[in-house]
């Protein structure tokens, strides 16, 4: 699994990021049959969705400058 598809799993069932990534990334199997459970049951899959794009490219920017590269000259 992808890390934006786990990070897209845990968006449509808590509809935020605010955990840690470790947490994330261990969720997505467990909210993976959670969300496909829900979608047989007939739930707005799209609608869980909502924000889920805008809100993972701030957790990816976010990610990117907390992280050191070093400068190589």
């Amino acid at each position: 699994m992808s890390h934006k598809e786990a990070y897209r799993l845990f968006w449509m069932v808590k509809g935020h990021f605010n955990t840690s990534e470790s947490t994330v990334l261990s969720c997505a199997e467990g909210y993976f049959k959670r969300v496909w459970r829900a979608g047989c049951d007939g739930a707005p899959l799209s609608e869980w969705e909502e924000g889920f794009e805008e809100a993972y490219s701030k957790i990816i920017q976010k990610q990117l400058k907390t992280v050191d590269i070093p400068c190589q000259l």
